[in-house]
């Protein structure tokens, strides 16, 4: 249902003075329209149509343009409805929502379709030839669950973690494609159907219009702002930027009929529920083929961003006999498109400072459309990688989105006629002379008290996998920084509500909610504080490391650089860093600050060493991973009773790589250490 939608031309001035006739029609039409919005947001009991409520709507709208005064600033024309929420909750799937294996090669896919044909030959349940699969567009949106209960839409969850997403339910509900009850009289008893929620193009264009009217930023891409629309507190907002769903799978079900993939799509279908209605059926690994190509070629003509093709073996029997990994089905794959590229001319070359003081170029482009995202500003890493490339301003240069995720320069097509470029030899934001180290491509401002600095520690350390502190975004801390409010980081647990709500575009209750975050974040694991730290060599998994031996800040700061060698996992670059750090009389100051401040950051539970698949054997990632994030790898490392290393030395008895495994790959051979690949490393902990 549209809910609230405005009415194109409510409220201009045309028309007479309104009669007691249509006076007494728009105060019923806002009842009755009312009343329509409670069953639909609140209960989830519609009784109407969306094209009922519409016309509804659509009526109330004439009859305001034809009678202005009898136009109000609370009429459903000038809102949207349904009431906000608090906060998201945290809720369990009851089966875990797997990711895909990822690929970009044909190749792989055909290993893929031998591996599975294998299996199943391997254990007798099926024969080759009779294997069906199934392709259907991989769509480029955010995997949900929706959840029916004796045909009632109960409930929508967002993937999460695999295991627990956040409770959507309140913005997935003002999604007109998705019914709030299922067709016919033999719903199941319980369906969970699996989907990805997107934004058309077509919407997209539309939100962003109304916003380039309304003097407002421009939002990057569709993908984004469903995620982002997804998880607002408030469905009005949500029910302004109209999202769609597409059905492509089942979490748990009970009284549901389908035996295959392809059946249950069309059961869904026939429910009501959208699907993409673009699967193919095919018995060989070659049509499959053929419809991806198929599928590349129509891209750009899609209603909506799709990234592949997935690629499904169709009997849910097969299914259940292939199993699963520990984080993707066995009977399915993701075949990826190949990474977009776009051409564009270098507009200038900047230098960013980050939070360790690293002096960073990046091009600033042409805007340049690449897979979906605007793109504006390409980081050039180094003076050496500028070099290697021979980038200059005035420069056309081909861009690639790797992954169709991170823009780079893959190199230069035309050259300018700018000069080449050469990194400055002082800071750019506070001119303190730039500093080089000795065995390092990376040029640094060694003034601790940079703004430009404090305002990249800061932005880390209320990041996601630091302290978490939600609504300190970049704005607001240029604003905190500017300002004077925080000069370090100990500052961010000074604030208070009334200091919050004076700055702009804050207002008392965004002030009240960064204070509430702020306030959550002080008991945060002490892993995570010292990552949040932002200490040179110290990431996620060395903090962890840390943290495991010395479990409070007092232990740590006890620690000699022997003691810290001591750990295999920790080095002697690290141990130097970190006794650096701790040793700096301002960082000092500003962790005594913290701790009076309120900051009791907890130890971390140990986990079991013993017993595990793993145990006594350490493990180094390195590359790019397709099917774990880092921090699953080491939490699997850590669980199976192995240890992480930071880095390749005799130590290391195994370095499992991903794409593009750089130099820790050609050390650890010179070494004679063990090398898995990512597939092997899940083998190897899944295994029996």
């Amino acid at each position: 249902m549209a809910g609230g939608k405005k009415t194109a031309g409510a409220g201009k001035k045309r028309g007479g003075k309104a009669d007691a006739a249509a006076a007494g029609r728009v105060a019923e039409l806002i009842e009755e329209i009312r009343k329509h919005d409670a069953l639909y947001y609140e209960d989830d009991a519609p009784v109407i149509s969306d094209v009922e409520y519409d016309a509804l709507l659509r009526e109330l709208g004439d009859l305001e343009q034809a009678h202005p005064d009898l136009l109000r600033q609370d009429s459903p024309t000038q809102r949207v409805a349904g009431k906000p929420v608090s906060s998201l909750q945290s809720v369990e799937h009851r089966r875990p929502m797997l990711s895909l294996a990822n690929t970009y090669s044909r190749e792989e896919v055909l290993e893929w379709r031998k591996s599975i044909g294998d299996y199943l030959s391997m254990k007798g349940d099926a024969d080759d030839e009779e294997l069906v699969l199934s392709c259907e567009p991989k769509l480029d949106g955010v995997a949900v669950e929706v959840i029916y209960e004796q045909g009632k839409l109960t409930r929508a969850i967002t993937r999460g973690d695999g295991k627990v997403g956040d409770d959507v339910t309140h913005t997935v509900g003002t999604i007109k494609g998705l019914p709030k009850s299922l067709g016919g009289k033999d719903a199941p008893a319980l369906l969970e159907a699996r989907g990805e929620v997107i934004m058309t193009h077509a919407s997209f264009e539309q939100v962003n219009r109304a916003r380039e009217e309304a003097g407002e930023e421009l939002f990057i891409n569709p993908r984004n702002l469903a995620s982002g629309t997804l998880k607002v507190l408030d469905p009005a907002v949500a029910a302004a930027r109209p999202l769609d769903m597409v059905a492509y799978g089942l979490g748990v079900t009970e009284g549901f009929d389908a035996d295959s993939h392809s059946g249950a799509l069309a059961a869904l279908s026939k429910l009501g529920l959208p699907t993409s209605g673009k699967l193919a059926i095919t018995g060989t690994v070659d049509e499959v083929l053929a419809h991806y190509d198929e599928l590349l070629a129509k891209r750009d003509e899609l209603p909506f961003e799709v990234d592949g093709a997935v690629i499904k073996v169709d009997s849910f029997a097969l299914q259940k006999r292939l199993g699963e990994r520990s984080r993707s089905p066995r009977w399915a794959i993701a075949f990826k498109f190949p990474a977009r590229q776009g051409s564009t001319v270098v507009l200038d070359i900047h230098v960013q400072v980050g939070r360790t003081g690293a002096l960073t170029p990046v091009a600033i482009v042409a805007p340049v459309h690449v897979s979906g995202v605007t793109i504006e500003h390409v980081t050039l890493h180094n003076r050496d990688e500028i070099g290697r490339l021979g980038v200059k301003v005035g420069d056309r240069v081909l861009i690639e989105r790797a992954g169709d995720v991170i823009p780079k320069i893959v190199g230069v097509t035309q050259s300018g006629k700018g000069e080449p470029w050469v990194m400055p030899d002082s800071c750019p934001v506070c001119g303190t002379a730039a500093q080089e180290v000795e065995g390092e491509v990376v040029v640094r401002c060694p003034n601790a008290a940079c703004p430009g600095v404090l305002k990249r520690r800061v932005s880390h350390f209320v990041s996601r996998g630091a302290m978490d502190i939600e609504g300190v975004g970049t704005k607001l801390i240029d604003q905190l920084v500017d300002g004077g409010h925080v000069t370090r980081l100990a500052d961010l647990f000074a604030l208070d509500a009334e200091t919050l709500a004076g700055l702009e575009r804050m207002g008392e209750t965004s002030a009240a909610n960064v204070v509430k975050f702020v306030e959550a974040s002080r008991t945060r694991p002490f892993a995570r504080l010292l990552y949040g730290l932002g200490i040179r060599h110290v990431g996620e998994t060395v903090a962890e490391t840390i943290a495991e031996h010395w479990p409070s800040l007092e232990a740590l700061r006890a620690a000699s650089e022997e003691d810290l060698v001591d750990v295999s996992a920790i080095g002697p670059a690290v141990a130097a860093s970190l006794r650096q750090f701790l040793d700096d009389p301002a960082e000092q100051e500003t962790l005594d600050l913290m701790l009076q401040r309120g900051v009791k950051p907890t130890a971390p539970q140990r986990a079991a060493t013993s017993g595990g698949k793993l145990t006594g054997r350490t493990f180094l990632f390195t590359g790019t991973l397709e099917q774990m994030s880092r921090r699953e790898a080491a939490e699997r490392v850590k669980t199976n009773g192995g240890k992480l290393l930071s880095g390749v030395s005799k130590n290391l008895d195994v370095l499992v790589v991903g794409a593009k495994p750089g130099s820790k790959l050609k050390k650890a051979e010179a070494l004679g250490i063990e090398v898995l690949t990512e597939d092997e490393f899940l083998k190897l902990i899944d295994a029996d």
